[in-house]
């Protein structure tokens, strides 16, 4: 029979804790929408270049914010108690993911003037979605899903 040092055992309770957290599950959540807002923004903007690229992310986050609240609210934030609409709790939603968005785009407007570069707009792109979603997790806890106390 194999033992597991008391070491390995509070690593794996600890691994097991994060899995199970809320930030994880809106992490997950969060890669879900930052995949659909991805594929449309690399087609229409990018691909295609139907769009400029600094237009194509907005499009493209528009789908992820409808994505992102339906699994948030089904999802990761499921269990907490709401004394507002569900229409009420988007528009919230909305309105904090919409900084998060006018920050990309105006990273992404900024860049695409300075340089034809796809490789650097595609970072460009990657940092907005990073800086994103600390502003969005922080806001989602303390706006949009915030507990009844």
């Amino acid at each position: 029979m194999v033992r597991y040092s008391t070491e390995y055992m509070n690593i794996r309770a600890w691994v097991r804790a994060f899995l199970l957290s809320r930030i994880a599950r809106a992490l997950a959540v969060g890669v879900v929408a930052v995949t659909v807002q991805t594929i449309i923004f690399e087609i229409i903007g990018i691909i295609f270049q139907l769009v400029s690229p600094s237009t194509a992310v907005v499009i493209g986050a528009e789908a992820g914010i409808l994505t992102n609240f339906y699994l948030n609210n089904r999802f990761s934030f499921h269990d907490r108690q709401h004394d507002i609409s569900l229409l009420s709790r988007l528009l919230r939603f909305h309105l904090v993911v919409s900084v998060s968005v006018l920050f990309e785009w105006l990273l992404l407007f900024i860049v695409e003037r300075q340089t034809d570069s796809i490789l650097l707009i595609q970072a460009t792109y990657v940092a907005g979605i990073i800086i994103g979603f600390a502003w969005n997790y922080t806001c989602y806890l303390l706006f949009v899903w915030k507990s009844r106390e």
